[in-house]
This record gives C-alpha cells, sequence and structure tokens, in this order.
C-alpha cells in the first residue's frame, strides 16, 4: 500500500474518531455492560455509569490524536 493513501486513511479516520468520542462520551450509558444492573444504590449507581462513559469517551478520544500524528509521519516518508 502506498504511503499516501495510508496517511489520507489515517487522516480521515482521525477526524472521524473525534464525533465518535464526543457520541460515545454522550451516549456511552446505553452501553453500560449488565454488571451495573446488580447496584441497588442509585448514586453508587449513577457514578458507575459516569465512570464508565468517562472510560469509553477517554478511550477513543486518544484515537484521534493517534491517528493524526500516524498520518503526519507516513505523509513525510
Amino acid at each position: 500500500m502506498d504511503y499516501a493513501v495510508l496517511s489520507q486513511i489515517c487522516f480521515y479516520g482521525g477526524l472521524l474518531s473525534i464525533p465518535a468520542s464526543i457520541a460515545l462520551w454522550f451516549y456511552g450509558g446505553a452501553l453500560v455492560p449488565n454488571a451495573l444492573d446488580d447496584i441497588i444504590d442509585p448514586a453508587m449507581r449513577a457514578a458507575m455509569m459516569s465512570a464508565y462513559r468517562e472510560r469509553w469517551g477517554i478511550f477513543v478520544g486518544l484515537w484521534p490524536a493517534t491517528l493524526l500524528i500516524l498520518s503526519s509521519i507516513l505523509k513525510d516518508m
């Protein structure tokens, strides 16, 4: 595969992962695993759901920088 093509793929992947990160942060509560169903305390459940959403947002939020940096490196090759 040509480095220019791979650079463009990484660039557009980085751009697309920005709204994906925001969407996962916002809608992450719908992705909560069934393990949180056993938590009875509403305050603890809300805190755990918030933490779960933030972790997913951070995980996906790391991809834009990684892909954009890879795009720049591949473009210079």
